[in-house]
């Protein structure tokens, strides 16, 4: 039976909205360990967090004219480790890292370097410790880099040559009564060691191994070590969609104060800024409230999820009616152009199998029209040639009876004059005229002149030539005349038949149209017929499911969260807002005043007037007109939130409840228009303050002089004008 669960059913019991709710503590007690909601507050006990020693080494590679790289051995480029190659055009004549100066030049020629062994310790002390330069870039800021380097397990944001510079890394860290040694090779930034416990009057004694990591792993190892020898708490938050558990690197990324960035007022992490502070001033209920509050967020997400649920699914309710009125309206106008007719089915097929016959016929009387055609075609060829061969020798006939008959006067190849006493000689001397050849006795009887040495045959063709010259005897053109009209009867016949089956294809085509004319009709009506049937079926669906939409209500909201449930929860975080509220209100008043002294004494005597709320809020006067935190300069927000995380730290430690560690780092606080005696007086501040709450601090500066003044020596590294820190 908790305190919590006995408030929340008192609570209950009261309530108004929705009546008393009657449960028991122990219901209670069980409904909110279920949400994971713890029942009992956790007293916090500050853990101091020291670090005791640093010490890192490497080798730097620098150009060969830098100062320190004289009377060391250079090396070419190409010898150079692999790791180093990408950056050795990018190395700058600096040492460190500082954020507070320009970039360095890139050196752009490649070329040999000189390599320089380095090698830096240093064992810091309580209270204030001090890191400063006579200049820009002389690495300041790379100390601090490789001390929370070893603290969180994340490597910071190095310049590429420092971070490929340094090899090996020890810090040891004072965390209550224990001694970690966190020690680790690095390779381009990538670390790969160990965590050990270490005794601490005997540091080089065995030591016990607490964790390993390489690479990744780091960051982790270092969270499950710290958060529980530290006694932090995870801090749940509900995001948009679900619980983001913040730890280590919100814990330990709230240790360090640096001049770019400055918001928000408490820690570095905006979303957390209330439960960080909260956990830094230490009330006892505050994580239980942030685990509540987380609870009764996800049940709100849950609900809303639910009723945008419910909406859509009303939304789409809607949507479905009206798609439904839609294709009732579609298919009935569908229906409405169908033709009205009913096939004859019997009519239908009889008309199919006569265009399916008629369809075969004409085939077969198109193929037979093929072939005569081709018939027709050799007639055709047939009678051409019979006509050809009748006119030549009707040609040669007459050239015979021409050249045969010719009593030339003139030889026709030498113009030598034939005479006629030569032409009346023939007969008597039986030689020709005009070439003296022998001429053949019986032909020349018949009134030819041929050589005798034709061929008989020749020359018996052409005494009968000549014989029916005249044409007086038609029985010489019999043969050739009866050839001519026997071809063309042949074509004649050949040619009616193609006209005749011609004229059958076409009567059948269109016969075999006609049927199949019926046939497409019939089946037009039947495919009405069958698409009217399939409508009206999805008609009476599409009618059946309107009348169901429109039948039906929006679908109401199924609640996911449990009503009993939510009102314990709720009533739980109204009654842990109220226990906070009552244990911090008083710590933040005192608070808020020293924020407001520290700040004035840090040179910031125009603001007046401080209110640190619940909220991690701050409200102030500035020259006596009210203003936020946010309104201030960048400078002005600096010594604010460096008083700010210094009254966190001091009150916590004097009062014995906060959870803060007592670690602070405040990078480059000069960076921000702090002028030397400023820089001076938040020094002789932090010293007081660490003086009363035990606390070691950090600052890293390139106005020296303050700490040469203020810090002892084992208490500062400083390089003086050109000098470097390591």
């Amino acid at each position: 039976m908790s305190a919590l669960g006995k408030e929340v059913v008192d609570a209950l019991a009261r309530r108004r909205v929705g009546g008393p709710l009657n449960l028991t503590v122990d219901e209670v007690d069980k409904i909110l360990s279920g949400l994971g909601v713890p029942l009992r507050g956790a007293k916090a006990v500050p853990v101091p967090l020291r670090a005791t020693r640093i010490r890192f080494s490497g080798t730097k590679w620098l150009k060969p004219d830098h100062p320190d790289a004289q009377g060391h051995p250079l090396v070419d480029a190409a010898d150079l480790p692999e790791w180093i190659r990408p950056v050795v055009d990018q190395l700058s004549p600096t040492v460190g890292s500082d954020v507070d100066g320009p970039t360095p030049d890139v050196d752009e020629q490649a070329g040999p370097k000189a390599r320089v062994p380095f090698r830096f310790e240093w064992s810091p002390q309580p209270g204030v410790n001090g890191i400063g330069s006579g200049r820009n870039l002389r690495g300041k800021s790379t100390l601090l880099n490789v001390l929370m380097w070893s603290l969180t397990g994340r490597c910071p944001q190095f310049q590429n040559d420092v971070r490929s510079w340094i090899e090996h890394v020890e810090v040891d860290w004072a965390v209550g009564t224990e001694r970690l040694r966190v020690a680790f090779d690095a390779v381009d930034g990538v670390a790969t060691g160990r965590v050990t416990k270490v005794k601490a009057a005997e540091p080089d004694a065995s030591s016990t191994v607490l964790g390993q990591f390489d690479g990744a792993d780091f960051e982790g190892v270092m969270g499950s070590l710290m958060m529980t020898r530290l006694r932090l708490e995870n801090i749940p938050v509900w995001t948009d969609t679900a619980v983001r558990v913040h730890a280590w690197p919100a814990y330990s990324s709230s240790f360090v104060v640096r001049a770019n960035q400055l918001d928000p007022i408490v820690g570095n992490e905006q979303t957390i800024g209330v439960r960080m502070m909260q956990m830094f001033i230490g009330t006892d209920w505050a994580p239980v409230q942030a685990a509540a509050m987380t609870a009764r967020r996800g049940m709100d997400k849950a609900r809303s999820a639910a009723n945008d649920k419910a909406q859509a699914a009303g939304e789409a309710v809607e949507a479905s009616r009206s798609a439904a009125e839609n294709q009732v309206k579609d298919l009935r106008e569908k229906i409405g152009t169908l033709s009205a007719g009913t096939p004859d089915v019997q009519v239908m097929l009889n008309a199919a199998t006569r265009a399916s016959d008629l369809a075969r016929e004409v085939h077969r009387l198109e193929a037979k029209l093929i072939a005569q055609a081709a018939l027709a075609g050799t007639a055709r060829q047939q009678l051409k040639a019979v006509k050809a061969r009748v006119h030549t020798a009707y040609e040669d006939a007459l050239a015979a009876r021409f050249f045969h008959h010719m009593r030339p006067s003139v030889c026709p190849r030498c113009a030598a004059q034939v005479t006629p006493e030569r032409q009346a000689a023939e007969p008597d001397k039986h030689e020709c005229s005009v070439c003296t050849s022998e001429l053949n006795l019986d032909a020349l009887q018949s009134d030819v002149i041929v050589a005798a040495s034709v061929p008989d045959e020749l020359v018996a063709g052409l005494i009968a030539g000549t014989s029916g010259s005249d044409g007086e005897d038609g029985n010489a053109e019999d043969g050739p005349l009866d050839e001519v009209e026997a071809a063309q009867t042949a074509v004649t016949v050949a040619e009616a038949a193609v006209a005749k089956l011609t004229a059958e294809i076409a009567a059948l085509t269109r016969e075999r149209d006609g049927a199949a004319a019926r046939v497409e009709v019939g089946s037009e009506l039947l495919s009405a017929a069958s698409e009217r049937r399939a409508l009206e079926l999805d008609l009476a669906r599409a009618e059946g499911a309107l009348g169901a939409l429109t039948r039906s209500s929006d679908p109401a909201a199924v609640d996911p969260v449990d009503p009993v449930q939510l009102a314990v929860v709720d009533a739980a975080e109204q009654v842990l807002k109220k226990w906070v509220k009552s244990d911090q209100d008083p710590m933040l008043a005192r608070i808020s005043a020293d924020i407001e002294r520290l700040t004035q004494s840090f040179g910031a005597e125009n603001l007046s007037g401080f209110t640190l709320s619940g909220a991690a809020n701050m409200a102030l006067r500035e020259n006596g007109v009210k203003q936020k935190y946010s309104g201030l300069t960048d400078g002005e927000k600096l010594r604010v939130k460096i008083a700010t995380a210094i009254a966190l730290i001091q009150h916590g430690y004097v009062e014995g409840i906060g959870r803060h560690p007592g670690f602070l780092v405040l990078d480059s606080p000069s960076a921000e228009e702090m002028p030397e005696e400023d820089l001076a007086t938040m020094v002789k501040a932090l010293q007081d303050v660490a003086g009363e709450a035990e606390m070691q601090i950090f600052v890293a500066t390139r106005n020296a002089a303050p700490l040469v003044e203020l810090l002892p020596k084992a208490n500062r590294v400083v390089a003086e004008g050109n000098s470097y820190v390591w």
